[in-house]
């Protein structure tokens, strides 16, 4: 790894002065509601990696290919490059319209995590979402998922962007899954008079130079990509 002596940045001006890079190798977790701006965000991150010099395999349940390399443009973060040079992978997992139940969701997760575990070629893995999977999963499955993800950091010292919606896990499952990860991103929708922002919280953050209360403001603009708003914290 040759990019900033081991550290991740979204090349997002606004983002990185506020939040500053991310020490390599960690495990992440962006979590939120429906379009609170999850995808965006670790869209954003993997903008980053590639041009930093990074090699990125990005696992999505959510698109295909062209979509997501085409979603990805249409806010100024163009991967078309790196995708056709073999430094961005993007693997697919059709997950939409499976009946799912504990065994299925169990196998998922196993399949993941042996993609992830044997995808020696890459330096990071962004996971997009996890939702589908773990909606009917076992809680000790999904533990056991973790666990790994956590040693594929430790170990192997990869670095794994994974997006959730908070919904699919209980409380207590949620606080122990935090436990484990090194950067914990929360995402919000909030209305600031008579607009609607998305809000982002950053709870934890490995290797922090900064405080870790951060809280942002930030709309998505086609040209921008996130704009971070003047305002940093909504009022309800």
């Amino acid at each position: 790894m040759s990019a900033e002596n081991g550290v991740l940045r979204s090349l997002n001006p606004e983002l990185d002065r506020k939040i500053g890079g991310i020490k390599l190798p960690f495990l992440a977790i962006i979590e939120g509601p429906n379009d609170s701006g999850k995808s965006v965000l670790a869209q954003q991150y993997t903008y980053g990696a590639l041009n930093l010099g990074y090699k990125l395999l990005y696992i999505t349940t959510e698109s295909g290919v062209r979509s997501l390399i085409r979603s990805m443009e249409q806010i100024s973060l163009d991967v078309k490059y790196f995708f056709l040079t073999g430094r961005l992978k993007v693997f697919e997992l059709h997950v939409k319209n499976l009946k799912w139940n504990r065994v299925l969701s169990s196998k998922f997760l196993d399949l993941l995590a042996n993609v992830i575990k044997h995808g020696l070629n890459y330096d990071i893995f962004v996971i997009d979402s996890l939702t589908y999977l773990v909606t009917h999963a076992d809680e000790q499955d999904i533990l056991n998922f973790f666990t790994q993800m956590r040693n594929v950091v430790d170990d192997l010292e990869k670095s794994i962007i994974i997006t959730i919606h908070p919904y699919a896990f209980n409380q207590d499952l949620l606080v122990r899954m935090r436990s484990i990860c090194d950067v914990h991103f929360t995402l919000m929708i909030k209305e600031v008079g008579e607009k609607i922002v998305k809000m982002l919280q950053v709870p934890k953050l490995k290797g922090a130079v900064k405080p870790v209360s951060i809280t942002l403001s930030f709309e998505v603009d086609p040209a921008f990509g996130i704009k971070i708003l003047p305002f940093s914290q909504a009022r309800a």
